[in-house]
């Protein structure tokens, strides 16, 4: 519910805009807007509203939220993840799939995520689509990183993770001498 009142010069704008059930994609997650407000008032800047927007994502094994407040000019955020994390891991799990400390850490993780960008391009090029049709989308469900390495022998590994539905996930480790493991993951969240 939102009006345009004023003059040309001065517009104003009063009332509320609202998304619901909004998906933004990035490139390693999907951020979905449960509830979404932009607060007009007469007496306020017209492009400065106020905000109050809550947004979900699941990234790995991590369930993250995500709540924007203030205004448009001077937003505020607050992130919180289950099983908890610091906010700085919880933005860079949001924005690259891997935590901070996996970042720095390990100079082919940051290769690894290169890849996956690279393979989801090629991918969308040659099959088309893919781009936020929806919570099924194939090559959003498939996530693949490289493993810590095994502490006996120091091999690293490739693991692959195909997630089924909210709970249930495939989990392939391929080791670099050619050993193959599959797993299947049932995933419980207590709240």
């Amino acid at each position: 519910d939102l009006r345009l009142t004023g003059t040309g010069l001065e517009p104003k704008l009063d009332g509320t805009a609202t998304a619901n059930d909004l998906v933004l994609s990035l490139p390693f997650s999907r951020l979905h807007v449960r509830r979404g407000t932009a607060y007009f008032s007469p007496g306020g800047a017209v492009m400065n509203p106020r905000l109050d927007i809550s947004a979900v994502s699941e990234v790995r094994d991590y369930r993250i939220n995500v709540y924007i407040y203030g205004t448009a000019e001077d937003p505020k955020t607050t992130f919180s993840s289950q099983p908890p994390l610091p906010q700085e891991e919880i933005i860079a799990l949001l924005a690259t799939g891997a935590t901070f400390e996996e970042l720095t850490g390990n100079a082919n993780v940051v290769a690894g995520r290169a890849g996956w960008l690279l393979l989801q391009k090629l991918y969308r090029k040659v099959f088309g689509g893919g781009s936020g049709s929806g919570d099924s989308d194939f090559l959003d469900r498939f996530d693949v990183n490289l493993g810590p390495p095994d502490p006996q022998t120091g091999e690293q590994s490739i693991v692959t993770k195909f997630r089924i539905d909210e709970n249930w996930v495939l989990i392939g480790t391929t080791g670099i001498e050619g050993g193959v493991q599959g797993k299947v993951k049932y995933l419980i969240r207590f709240r």
